[in-house]
């Protein structure tokens, strides 16, 4: 079947290249996807960019917002209710200029999805959640959309439960930034260290998680990923706690975030990643994790249940119960990795899980979700 080459822009205040998880790094391999599948994909962001390679394929356009980077949704919020006319022009100049069929607004807040803003005629108007829907952000970027796609079963039950008109809602899943690479040999993997990569929020669980593998055998590297926006100082102080945690553990280090594209390479080297998340709002790491080989271990909670709900039943259980806490994470770990071959079981299982959310895949669901 034949797609429709579409021209589409990705709409997103806080994107940087850089981003290593999340919303953002979401809206990098859906720009991806899509430019490899022919499309002229372009990304909208206020947020200054870091020097190096870009995405392969996909055109950056800056936008300007009268404030700094990062900021809180309180300050977003006001800036683009008092700059929404320069908004509306500096989007309709860039919509003429690269001829765009489809304007993709990622986030009711974040990605401009509140605003009204006026479209030519015949340009399609969506809006991604990639969160559960927020009150006060909600009502007018629904309103405005004329279809409203989420990346998560979990996030469309939500919108259900809270009595959103979901009429014209598609679920399309995220992909991975990169292709799969060669998994590493399941014996020299299963030696590998154990690796966390999440955000310094407060609600993300890596505190509890550091207290609870103080005392365990296994080697833990833990990166620290930027936090979001309205978590900023909180989280410095969450990352002061968990360093000092981790100076007093000798199986705990707190390692650099690897570079956006190092990340596969990353995630493909350690015998397992736990997301230790309660309440996850994004599954882009266990994603890329899964594509690569490596399994994830997390709580059967939100999002992170839809992606690995089918691996539950598989070669090894993957998912612990929120109240059983972090030791219920690190006692699945043991118990995948004492038997060689049912950790061999689950390395292929998670591959092979990965499948589904291919780039190709995603490109064409994106694009039939607009018909």
């Amino acid at each position: 079947m034949t797609t429709q080459r579409r021209s589409i822009l990705l709409v997103r205040v806080s994107w940087r290249v850089d981003a290593v998880t999340g919303a953002d790094r979401a809206v990098s391999s859906l720009a991806a996807a899509l430019a490899a599948a022919g499309h002229q994909a372009v990304i909208a962001t206020a947020a200054e960019q870091c020097d190096g390679n870009g995405l392969p394929g996909v055109i950056v356009e800056q936008l300007d917002l009268p404030l700094t980077l990062p900021c809180t949704s309180h300050a977003l919020r006001e800036a683009l209710i008092t700059n929404e006319a320069k908004i509306q022009r500096s989007l309709s100049m860039l919509i003429a200029r690269r001829h765009i069929d489809t304007v993709t607004l990622v986030g009711a807040l974040w990605g401009l999805g509140r605003l009204r803003t006026a479209l030519p005629h015949g340009v399609q108007r969506v809006l991604v959640v990639p969160a559960p829907p927020h009150e006060q952000d909600m009502p007018p970027a629904l309103a405005y959309a004329d279809t409203i796609i989420t990346p998560y079963d979990t996030v469309l039950r939500q919108a259900t439960t809270a009595v959103w008109p979901t009429r014209r809602w598609r679920v399309v899943p995220n992909t991975p930034l990169h292709e799969p690479g060669v998994p590493a040999p399941v014996a020299r993997k299963a030696e590998a260290p154990v690796r966390v990569l999440a955000p310094a929020g407060q609600d993300v669980g890596v505190l509890e998680l550091i207290a609870a593998a103080r005392a365990w055998h296994r080697h833990v590297e833990i990166a620290l990923s930027p936090p979001g926006p309205d978590d900023i100082s909180r989280g410095r102080a969450l990352r002061q706690q968990c360093q000092m945690l981790a100076d007093r553990a000798p199986n705990i280090t707190l390692e650099p975030v690897p570079g956006w594209a190092e990340i596969p390479g990353w995630l493909a080297e350690a015998a397992a990643v736990i997301t230790p998340c309660r309440r996850p709002t994004s599954n882009m790491t266990a994603l890329e994790a899964l594509s690569q080989g490596t399994p994830v271990i997390a709580y059967n909670s939100g999002i992170l249940s839809d992606l690995l709900q089918p691996l539950h039943d598989g070669p090894q259980r993957l998912l612990a119960d929120v109240m059983h806490g972090p030791n219920a994470l690190l006692f699945l770990v043991d118990k995948l990795l004492a038997d060689p071959a049912t950790y061999r079981a689950a390395c292929q299982a998670a591959q092979s899980r990965a499948q589904d959310f291919r780039p190709a895949r995603i490109a064409q669901l994106f694009c039939a979700a607009l018909s």
